[in-house]
């Protein structure tokens, strides 16, 4: 076991700050040696830089190696298309709208294809719920269509087998079925909103009525609507405008965080935060959470608070908002101070406010939060109830859920289990009796730890190779059209739930264009060339629910509870065995290539560990052992758990990462934990990279009444400034409006060909992010705000990199960017230690070496795949420029600046980043540029950065509770 933190010289170090002082996480507080070797160093755990003398030697050395090429290529033939299919022009994408979803939820995007193959994912710019935009998990959903673990053939107990067989065995499963009307028949199907999955389920249950059917999702939020059936008789799902909430109240609630409605939630708080910049109302948030959140960080006021103290928070709140509720709540006095900033700013707004609560927590609470909405006019302005998109929840055919098919399979009711697109058996302790049923089918991406349970597994489509369809947030139809033929022996989902049925071979266009009949041919085309359908679910009308609740139930527990939360990486472990996503850092721990057992300070003082200290914690039913992780702004006496690791079916990524943790079991109360003298060695990003000290914070602060910085003096240089001709880009990044969602970062890697390193590499400093994301801490050691700034390459006017290269690898180009020749480079590294903003990757092996062929055909044929030994960085997407103008030569039209968008400014949600022509007055780069919240990042050094920052905007007055 490492040496314990010493918790009391932390607090009394942070204590000791003034002013705007931030922090960059425990390690990075207690300055150990070897954190402090760490930060320093840009290239940790090699040889020390290299005094005058050496350098000198190895210049000399550098003329004679400069015509190497560092760049390999592989030998090819080049080979002439006698036949040139009409379709396709060489070198000119192709986009078609698509859709992709998660639990259950359509995400609209464009496809972006290049001879066939796609490449990129982009949100749809035409439709309302993405607006361009798109979050992490739908830009790595183009990974996982190449991933070459996914499974490729139908099995039969473990061994492949052909379509033929399968078609065969269930020939004779269906006669059966037919004789006892479908009894024995238990269907578990992941949340999904298709209309032609629907109108299947219908037919089914018309022909087996005895059929039962379970939900197989673990973080669907469906709790809201078995609230609103008690409160207004049938099941409403609820649609958040946070663009009209000037004031939000959440109460363990994280409607910024990831899942399948953060596009549109972010995209919207977004767009509340710019009309308050404006001076077009207010934008205010009061966050009380038991673990830390985007939502909380990006909070007027966070106050930390377990998840026992949610009924009492919520019986004080619905007091004060003049509800006769009985009791008496038991509140903290920062719990107090926390709930009369949040009442007095809702009484300041009426009608013009949203509470929201966890979706875990309790159905009584859920309504009751839902009685609050109606009676301060909530409803109809910033939240809206609709019937339900999902599957199961229709009234008179809910699903039942997996605790009832484990009480099913305890009693052996269940003679054929069908498990279409979940993974149960890592979701929930299903029983012994599991292996009792006479007929188990499995169908989905993977051959992962249900399908090993089964007799048959059968290989579904990707989303983005099938025909499907899907509704999303708005409840839209979205039409899932493939981009590229199976990549192997698959089918939809479509298809085998017709299999099930139907011994005919069924054609997936045909069975999604049978659900669209009663529309048009040419509607239909215009549906798939638009991405969608125009099907919005509309609002609906509900009675007053009366008089308020009987009384909340309040608990007088205290001891430790344990809190299971989806993984803001991987999700519930679908995402598992897709290496981009597990090398993104989590945006608050930046973690990766693992979970942990989170901790509070106080509970990690009192246990005596330390980040990566070993723990074991006892819950209901299941014992884990994990990495301790202790995580300033956590709430005591919580222990946070996060599902989708522990898998041993994932994939060559994701298999053997980090702890199982089953999530459908998402709050155990009386939670045990003991230290067991492990220690593991976490991948974390949070110490790498560190900032020279400056006597301005790396990230400003303005207030909302005087949101103004003062002006930035450019010291004098000894150079000449370089001739302007043409367009100068320049990027803007506003950080009232970034949340950290990482989604950028995600884009980036897409995008650019950016390699995967591998745990061990991160852990060593040497990941490949061209655009991170820095977390700062501000504030107590219990109680801080978090911040987040993104990095990409400064593009500096006065580029230390550019003198300090001895080959001239990296250079500055007329139109202002800092250029990297991938040919001249001889990984000196000198560019990186000169490189004050630390945004230099190099590339100490050949990750991209080893790639399966599947991979490979993801990659950007626009952009150089790196070797080993080269140095790599952010280019502003130099070939969305050089695409940009050679279209507008083709056309014979002058060059439009304004058309050129990053691939990092396209995927944001929140629309943080403007990129264009500095040069030219009226681009929105140069009004951000006079925005008087604009500033430089180390701008006392003289580099001239062409990429700059808004201060964030803060309310005076508030700030976190402890």
């Amino acid at each position: 076991m490492s040496a314990p933190l010493d918790f009391v010289a932390l607090r009394g170090q942070l204590a000791g700050l003034k002013g705007r002082a931030y922090w960059r996480g425990l390690e990075a507080l207690s300055a150990s040696p070897e954190v402090q070797a760490l930060m320093e160093a840009e290239f940790p755990g090699v040889a020390p830089l290299l005094d005058r003398r050496g350098f000198l030697q190895l210049m000399a050395a550098s003329l004679a190696m400069a015509g190497l090429a560092a760049c390999g290529k592989a030998p090819e033939q080049a080979i002439t298309a006698v036949h040139q299919p009409a379709t396709l022009t060489p070198g000119v994408a192709a986009w078609y709208a698509t859709a992709v979803s998660l639990a259950g939820v359509a995400q609209p995007v464009l496809a972006k294809t290049q001879a066939g193959r796609p490449i990129k994912l982009e949100g749809n710019p035409a439709h309302p719920m993405s607006g361009g935009a798109c979050d992490a998990f739908t830009q790595a959903a183009i990974l996982q269509l190449y991933d070459p673990d996914r499974s490729q053939a139908p099995r039969w107990r473990g061994r492949e087998t052909s379509w033929a067989q399968v078609r065969a065995a269930l020939s004779q499963e269906r006669q059966a079925l037919d004789r006892l009307h479908g009894k024995g028949l238990h269907i578990v199907c992941g949340a999904s909103s298709s209309p032609t999955l629907q109108r299947q389920f219908e037919q089914l249950q018309k022909r087996w009525p005895e059929a039962r059917l379970y939900h197989g999702e673990a973080f669907a939020e469906t709790t809201a609507m078995v609230a609103s059936e008690q409160l207004f008789g049938q099941p409403l799902t609820a649609r958040v405008h946070l663009e009209h909430a000037q004031v939000l109240v959440c109460l363990d609630y994280d409607p910024l965080g990831c899942g399948p409605y953060q596009t549109v939630r972010q995209s919207g708080w977004a767009e509340r935060r710019r009309r308050a910049a404006k001076g077009e109302g207010a934008a205010l948030s009061f966050v009380a959470e038991s673990v830390p959140t985007l939502t909380g960080a990006a909070a007027t006021a966070r106050l930390p608070m377990p998840p026992s103290r949610l009924p009492d928070m919520l019986l004080a709140l619905s007091q004060a908002l003049g509800e006769t509720l009985p009791g008496t709540p038991r509140l903290t006095a920062a719990q107090r101070q926390w709930l009369d900033l949040a009442v007095a700013a809702l009484k300041a707004h009426p009608g013009r406010g949203l509470i929201g609560i966890s979706s875990q927590a309790p159905e009584a609470l859920q309504a009751q939060v839902l009685r609050l909405n109606q009676r301060l006019g909530h409803l109809g302005r910033t939240l809206d109830l609709q019937a339900p998109s999902l599957l199961g929840y229709e009234p008179q055919r809910q699903w039942a859920s997996l605790q009832q098919l484990a009480q099913a399979l305890q009693e052996e009711r269940v003679s054929h289990l069908v498990m279409l697109d979940c993974n149960p058996v890592q979701l929930s302790a299903l029983p012994a009796q599991l292996q009792q049923v006479p007929m188990r089918l499995h169908a989905g991406l993977y051959y992962d730890e249900s399908a090993a349970q089964c007799h048959w597994h059968l290989p579904l489509n990707h989303g983005l190779d099938g025909w499907s369809d899907a509704r999303a947030a708005d409840g839209s139809a979205c039409i899932v059209q493939p981009l590229i033929e199976p990549l192997y022996a698959t089918r939809t989902l479509h298809q085998v739930l017709e299999l099930l049925m139907s011994a005919a071979e069924a054609d997936g266009l045909a069975l999604v264009r049978a659900t669209w009949a009663h529309i048009p041919e040419a509607q239909w085309r215009q549906a798939l060339a638009q991405g969608w359908i125009e099907t919005a679910a509309p609002s609906v009308a509900v009675r007053n629910p009366g008089t308020a609740a009987a009384s909340l139930a309040l608990s007088d527990r205290d001891g430790l509870q344990a809190l299971v939360r989806p993984d803001p990486t991987i999700w519930d472990g679908r995402f598992a065995n897709c290496a981009w996503l597990q090398e993104l850092p989590k945006p608050i721990s930046t973690l990766t290539w693992s979970n942990v057992v989170g901790l509070s300070p106080r509970l990690a003082e009192r246990l005596g560990v330390g980040n990566g200290d070993g723990v074991e914690v006892s819950l209901t039913g299941q014992t884990l052992r994990g990495p301790a992780w202790v995580e300033p702004g956590q709430a005591d006496e919580v222990i946070a758990l996060y599902a989708g690791y522990g898998r041993t079916r994932a994939g060559r990524v994701g298999n053997d990462l980090g702890y199982a943790v089953r999530p459908i079991q998402a709050l155990a109360a009386d939670a045990k934990l003991r230290v067991t003298g492990e220690h593991y060695r976490l991948a974390t990003t949070q110490a790498h990279h560190q900032l020279p000290d400056e006597d301005e914070p790396p990230i400003r602060v303005v207030a909302r009444d005087a949101p103004h910085l003062p002006g930035q003096t450019i010291p004098v240089s000894l150079y000449s400034p370089a001739a302007d001709s043409g367009p100068q880009w320049g990027m803007v990044i506003d950080l009232d409006l970034c949340t950290g969602c990482n989604a950028c970062v995600v884009a980036c890697q897409a995008e650019n060909n950016i390699a995967v390193v591998g745990a061990e590499q991160v852990a060593r400093g040497r990941n490949m992010h061209w655009l991170r994301i820095d977390h700062y801490y501000q504030g107590s050691l219990d109680a801080p705000r978090s911040r987040f700034q993104p990095l990409p390459c400064m593009h500096c006017e006065q580029a230390p990199c550019e003198t300090g290269c001895p080959v001239n690898a990296t250079v500055h180009s007329r139109d202002g960017l800092n250029q990297m020749v991938y040919n001249r480079c001889i990984g000196t590294r000198t560019c990186a230690a000169y490189c004050p903003y630390k945004v230099r990757r190099f590339n100490w092996l050949d990750w991209s070496a080893n790639a399966a062929p599947s991979i490979q055909a993801q990659r950007n044929p626009e952009v150089t795949v790196r070797s080993r030994g080269v140095m790599e960085k952010c280019t502003y997407c130099i070939q969305r420029i050089s695409a940009a103008r050679i279209e507008d030569k083709q056309q014979a039209a002058a060059f439009d600046p304004s058309s050129v968008v990053t691939a990092c400014q396209q995927t944001c949600p929140s629309q943080a980043i403007r990129f264009g022509d500095i040069a030219d007055p009226a681009s929105d780069v140069s009004q951000a540029r006079r925005d008087p919240r604009h500033y430089r990042l180390l701008d006392a050094l003289g580099t001239r950065p062409r990429t700059s920052y808004l201060a964030r905007i803060e309310e005076e007055g508030t700030g976190d509770a402890s």
